[in-house]
């Protein structure tokens, strides 16, 4: 026994075995199975189990273990059989025998694997008891439930490949390892052999289900073999990924298929092209676009990344439920993966964490400007892939690049989609773009697999890796494209500590839930009915991602310091307002950072110190200056631009509430009716409709009664105590409602000043990198004349989504002075009642 200990000690056991144990019912008797027969595994699953003080299987179904028997024993046990054969001429089986059945009834946990050549050969041909068939008899006269839990021991997360090599030729493959690799294995890297375990199978539940009713035994046994098998196979999956096939094997099932083969030659008939010109054109758009996946190549370059992101960031922090539910989910079809985009960190961050936690990397879309050499290979090689930033006039490279996502989820590849389009550099969530979906939902159409989830993920950042030049740009600089030498140049950012990354994962949507939610199961869609599908879906990643939004300190802090437009806080006054958003963000039950969420004051504390250190802020110098003046902060105005940043990132969170308090503010009244706030809501909803994203699933008047409850615990209203839907006023509460406020009143004054540029132009003047250089000039002039007041309102994200608003609703230039005028009272109306 000390041998075995010794043995499988390097041998990592998987959390979650706990936790379901401790699911089951109290009196449930444990059944562990696996798919093949291995010694290895029951000795390990016993050795291990009884270590850690789990029930650990002490019957082996078909197992004979004699060899680590102590030898007295041993002379006992072939006694026993000797005289048994002697009276019976047969040896004893311990089905009929009724020895299992008496070691099932008193509660003995047990190993049973599913298959195994001799013994199918036993059970199936010379009709020997079958395991499964014999534990449903027992549980048909049992009280107790068996609990069935399947159990997967692998030797490596890589998956299967088509191309084996000679160490797999002569040793088995690593997945699927013979005697000597196993051991070596073993020996030489245990850290690579990890258990997992697939949800449990209630017996008792399982035969008294209604589609199980009334079945005979056999076939229930054939049945639950079948369902275990497949849990197994896609739990195996789950974690290793699809078989990896080579680049010319997926080019060669993309140009084959019949889809792009049509299209390929009416293409050349209308271009006047020979086919094998036409081949040639689309092997090139797949070479431009397709991805390379090496398992081992990604295997070396988690090893080398480890080591960079422990050196950038403290910890990544993401919940193990969430990622359980993903892998449960990835049973039903390909992950598409939906992250809010905020670096270019955000697609190895997610990918290396899945990977932790015993998941394939995800292949991800990303911008044919990261294709350069020498990274773009390697990119591909890790799983990325690469697409235009618009397939405007390409209509060949189109079809390319939909047959190829075809073939990508067909072969079962989880995907990351960034649904935003690019990186945000606002801080705040973009609008989503859904060309992308779009491509995903008519693969899924076309029958590329049987289900699509979608996942929503959120990634915060303490301070952002790529802060320097999002405020460049913002500013109204220019981007600059990715090469070579500008990675070099990055290798700066080593030199800097960027805290922890807050990894919220989101709830699965599968697609097949949604259609069958809205009655379109198996119904042919329309091309409407598909856009519909495609926006529906869009639009509930989007709120799904803003419930997923993490408030940091750092995003806190920012938040406080700059609502109201103050150059100067006080200590008191920045206590009263974190105070307030904290109990706001209580009653709401949005995501918080640990830090925040176990004690905000020292998380508060830490926040400005970091500013302080950045230079963000500065403590007021204290000579020749009261008391009273003493402990204040002064937020440094050139640096008021990367606060706003670190603001926007939590906003989403803050909408809600600064448009509400804006609706209450109006009334300028102490008693007024949830009622009479609707209409003011829903118009401050659709001036910002490019800035923030609506919630799908509930109306304007649910988000007010919502938030005006979440008032009355914050001590801001008062239900009145005889009208019913009325309430009054507090006078802190007004002061808390102009600070909320203030949380829009930057972009209240960005698209003001995108107004004068329209009410000075006329139409089509100029493109649209000209208008917002315009406006931006524009922005610098008003503030230096007073006639805007927050610097960080001048800023090309929010100029770009009110020329967005102002164009579709019918502002144009300097011909439309009328709504120019409507506009800008309207704008004016608002942006009053916050400073009076």
């Amino acid at each position: 026994m000390f041998i075995l200990r010794r043995l499988f000690a390097g041998i990592d056991l998987n959390p979650e075995l706990k936790v379901t144990l401790d699911t089951l019912p109290d009196n449930a008797v444990v059944v562990y199975v696996s798919k093949t027969k291995s010694y290895f595994e029951f000795l390990f699953y016993y050795t291990r189990y009884m270590q850690a003080g789990l029930p650990y299987p002490q019957l082996g179904f078909d197992y004979s273990i004699r060899i680590l028997q102590p030898v007295g024993r041993l002379i006992r046990i072939a006694a026993a059989h000797l005289r048994f054969f002697l009276h019976h001429f047969s040896f004893r089986d311990p089905y009929r025998a009724g020895f299992i059945r008496d070691e099932v009834d008193k509660g003995t946990t047990a190993f049973l694997p599913l298959v195994e050549k001799r013994d199918f050969h036993r059970r199936f041909i010379k009709s020997k008891t079958d395991p499964i068939h014999h534990l449903i008899e027992i549980q048909q006269t049992l009280v107790q439930p068996i609990c069935i839990i399947p159990q997967l021991l692998l030797f490596s997360k890589h998956p299967a490949s088509t191309r084996p090599s000679l160490l797999d030729i002569f040793f088995g493959p690593s997945q699927k390892p013979g005697k000597l690799r196993r051991l070596a294995t073993l020996f030489r890297k245990p850290g690579n052999i990890f258990v997992e375990i697939s949800d449990p199978v209630n017996l008792q539940r399982y035969i008294e289900s209604a589609e199980n009713r009334g079945r005979s035994t056999e076939s229930l046994a054939l049945k639950l073999r079948r369902n275990l098998l497949s849990q197994i196979n896609a739990q195996r999956k789950s974690i290793t990924g699809p078989t990896i096939k080579t680049p010319e094997e997926i080019k060669q099932e993309i140009l084959t298929g019949d889809t792009l083969r049509q299209f390929m030659g009416t293409y050349a008939q209308r271009r006047g092209m020979t086919i094998f010109q036409t081949h040639r054109e689309a092997m090139g758009y797949v070479d431009e676009i397709a991805a390379n996946y090496s398992p081992s190549f990604i295997d070396i370059v988690h090893r080398v990344m480890g080591r960079f992101l422990k050196t950038l960031f403290e910890v990544v922090t993401c919940s193990p439920e969430a990622l359980s539910r993903i892998k449960r989910n990835s049973r039903k079809g390909p992950i598409i993966f939906m992250p809010a985009h905020k670096s270019h960190m955000d697609s190895i961050l997610l990918s290396f964490t899945l990977y932790d936690n015993h998941m394939p990397c995800p292949h991800v879309f990303a911008g044919k400007n990261l294709a350069f050499w020498p990274m773009g290979p390697l990119f591909r090689r890790v799983g990325a892939f690469f697409v235009r930033r618009s397939f405007k006039g390409a209509v060949f490279y189109a079809k390319v690049f939909s047959a190829y996502i075809f073939q990508v989820l067909r072969e079962g590849f989880n995907i990351t989609v960034y649904i935003e389009g690019t990186r945000s550099r606002s801080g705040k969530l973009l609008q989503p773009q859904l060309g992308m979906l779009s491509i995903l939902l008519n693969a899924f159409f076309e029958g590329a697999c049987k289900d699509l989830v979608f996942v929503p993920v959120f990634i915060a950042y303490d301070r952002i890796p790529d802060e320097g030049s999002y405020l460049h740009e913002i500013s109204g600089g220019k981007k600059t494209a990715e090469n070579f030498r500008q990675m070099l140049s990055a290798k700066r950012i080593l030199k800097n500590r960027y805290g922890k990354v807050h990894l919220n994962i989101g709830q699965p949507l599968a697609l097949n839930d949604v259609l069958h939610e809205q009655g379109l199961a198996g119904v042919t869609l329309s091309a409407k009915q598909q856009n519909a599908l495609c926006h529906n879906i869009g639009t509930k990643m989007m709120n799904a991602i803003d419930r997923q939004t993490v408030v940091t300190p750092q995003s806190l802090v920012a938040g406080t310091l700059l609502s109201g437009g103050r150059e100067i806080i006080s200590r008191g006054e920045l206590r009263f307002r974190i105070a307030a958003s904290m109990n706001q963000l209580w009653a709401q039950a949005s995501c918080l950072a640990d830090s925040l969420a176990n004690g905000h004051q020292s998380a508060v504390e830490n926040a400005l110190h970091y500013y302080l250190g950045r230079k963000f802020i500065q403590r007021v110098d204290d000579k020749n200056k009261s008391p009273a003046r003493r402990n204040e902060w002064r937020i440094i105005e050139n640096r008021r631009n990367a606060l706003d940043y670190y603001k926007n990132i939590s906003i989403c969170h803050f909408v809600p509430t600064a448009f509400t308090a804006l609706a209450i503010l109006e009334k300028d009244a102490f008693q007024f009716s949830a009622t009479d706030l609707h209409d003011t809501y829903r118009h401050l909803q659709d001036l910002f409709c490019e800035e923030f994203n609506t919630d799908p699933d509930h109306p304007a008047a649910y988000i007010v009664r919502k938030t005006v409850k979440a008032f009355i615990d914050n001590a801001i209203l008062v239900p009145h105590p005889v009208m019913p839907d009325t309430y009054n006023l507090s006078s802190e509460g007004f002061r808390k409602l102009v600070f909320f406020a203030g949380y829009i009143e930057p972009f209240l004054e960005s698209y003001r000043t995108t107004l004068v540029y329209f009410a000075k132009n006329r139409r089509n003047h100029h493109h649209k990198d000209k208008m917002l250089k315009k406006i931006l000039a524009i922005g610098n002039r008003m503030i230096r004349q007073g006639e805007i007041r927050l610097p960080e309102s001048i800023s090309k994200a929010n100029y770009n989504n009110a020329i967005a608003f102002f164009v579709k609703n019918g502002v144009r230039g300097s011909e439309d002075e009328q709504k120019v005028r409507q506009w800008g009272d309207i704008l004016a109306h608002y942006q009053n009642i916050i400073l009076r």
